[in-house]
């Protein structure tokens, strides 16, 4: 890989080595600062990592554009399963779950935000989630990177290396307004008031204030509401008296699969077109983890183009929804149940409709009577997807431990945000264990898009680099492949996890 990212690390951590003797001061100052941002997660910091994730501008390219053939695939199983029950069927979606999704939401896109869990190593970069319902972090990564930004050794590190600032919010806000322009008619003369609406006893909270006091600093009116204070009464969704234009979905779509009562007024403006809410219940389509067997499945192929094939070959590994059936895996036929359950080293199972790493088994690390138990309870109803595993790095982030700087072996998950075609911004994941997942108790820290400061010439350069290039020319300036290596084999051995 052509980066420039180990001379990065080195640079980095030995700038922050030389404030060794002040660590204890700047450690309290910027957990205070964390605080006071609103960094938090279920009321612990979230933030506890002395050194940002480094990706290089080729890198955040060749990210992009992978995110943008991808959404070009999704978007064409989102077309031919509302309008081919064989198509839909491979959603993997409940009874309650389809009549939410057939609601038209007054728009057309499927999922105007979305997160990419994926994992980048040295020599692949390889998706394993699509988070398209509501994916959290947004707020905190942009906040996040502004706070560490002031450490002293951050500011040194600058000196050295060009750090991109994302406009996350920013562009997250763009398609807020863009969809609801359309939900409109294009009318654009109406500024829309926005409820974020979620259950005030998620540990996602403050973030919801975080983006109701950027929402007011736009010139919006923002609320943040329960659901359960919700009301609907003709024609309008009201909050304590406030009608209501746009939801900003957090809440989830199981929550009102699960809880029809509480969750009612919501529903039903919905369902009538008084409200414009976003994410649609619609994204539920292609949010389980069953989308990566539609992309990878042999039935599918003539869904896309040549192009939309080799990306998801490269990028999106071996995935099917564990059933009695025989299909392919590296060429050859198999019978699914068997193989997967002699083989388990190779896999990794997940509920197909499951969120913060619960119920995921990776095969190595689970003895062969539960593997086999979860495989028999599968075929026999229980909604899960067998997937191979990939390649999970590891690498060496700075905390501070007794007063002074320690380094641990973390696992990395690196997760792009994407708005349609656009992808902007990424979310770091950190663990010591194979879920690197906040939600089941690991951490993050921001991640800066860097280049190296040598010339005024190179300095110029940066900006003609983040523009669109050839797959081929950016793929090579990223990873070292050789032609004539089979994907099937590159995988092999490898392991997967959210």
């Amino acid at each position: 890989m052509t980066t420039n990212i180990p001379e990065a690390i080195r640079f980095y951590n030995s700038s922050l080595e030389t404030y060794a003797q002040s660590i204890p001061e700047i450690y309290q100052q910027f957990s205070k600062d964390c605080e006071k941002r609103k960094l938090t997660f279920g009321g612990r910091s979230m933030f506890n990592f002395l050194r940002p994730n480094f990706v290089s501008i080729e890198q955040y390219q060749y990210i992009r554009h992978v995110c943008k053939i991808l959404r070009n695939a999704v978007t064409k199983f989102k077309q031919a399963a509302l309008s081919d029950e064989k198509y839909l069927r491979q959603a993997g979606l409940i009874d309650k779950e389809r009549s939410l999704v057939m609601i038209h939401p007054g728009y057309d896109r499927l999922s105007i935000t979305a997160r990419w869990d994926s994992f980048l190593s040295d020599e692949e970069f390889c998706f394993v989630e699509l988070n398209a319902e509501c994916p959290a972090g947004i707020a905190y990564s942009e906040i996040a990177a502004d706070v560490y930004s002031r450490l002293p050794f951050v500011q040194d590190f600058k000196k050295r290396f060009r750090v991109h600032k994302f406009k996350i919010r920013q562009t997250l806000l763009d398609g807020l307004l863009k969809t609801y322009n359309e939900y409109r008619g294009n009318n654009k003369s109406k500024k829309p008031t926005i409820a974020i609406v979620d259950w005030r006893e998620v540990p996602t909270y403050t973030e919801f204030e975080l983006f109701k006091e950027f929402f007011e600093s736009k010139g919006l009116n923002c609320v943040i509401a329960d659901p359960r204070d919700l009301e609907y009464s003709n024609g309008r969704l009201k909050h304590n008296g406030t009608a209501i234009d746009l939801v900003y979905k957090r809440i989830l779509t199981n929550d009102c699969v699960e809880k029809p009562d509480e969750t009612k007024a919501l529903v039903d403006a919905y369902r009538n077109h008084d409200v414009c809410m976003i994410n649609p219940f619609r994204a539920k389509l292609v949010h389980k983890k069953s989308l990566f067997a539609v992309l990878t499945h042999e039935q599918n192929r003539n869904l896309f183009n040549s192009d939309e094939l080799s990306v998801i070959a490269k990028h999106i590994p071996w995935t099917r929804l564990i059933c009695n059936e025989n299909t392919i895996f590296n060429g050859r036929k198999i019978d699914l149940v068997n193989y997967i359950s002699i083989n388990k080293n190779q896999f990794v199972i997940k509920p197909n409709d499951e969120y913060g790493g619960k119920g995921v088994y990776l095969g190595k690390e689970t003895n062969e009577t539960e593997w086999n138990q979860i495989i028999n309870d599968a075929v026999n109803g229980e909604p899960y997807v067998v997937q191979e595993i990939v390649k999970i790095p590891r690498a060496a982030f700075p905390i501070v431990d007794n007063h002074s700087i320690k380094y641990v072996n973390m696992v990395v998950d690196l997760d792009p945000y994407v708005f349609g075609s656009k992808t902007e911004g990424l979310l770091t994941r950190l663990s010591s264990s194979s879920l690197a997942n906040v939600t089941a108790g690991g951490g993050t820290t921001p991640t800066f898009v860097i280049e190296r400061i040598a010339t005024k010439k190179s300095r110029i350069s940066a900006k003609v680099t983040l523009k669109t290039k050839s797959s081929n020319k950016i793929k090579n300036k990223v990873f070292k492949r050789s032609k004539n290596k089979k994907v099937s084999n590159r995988k092999k051995g490898k392991r997967n996890a959210r």
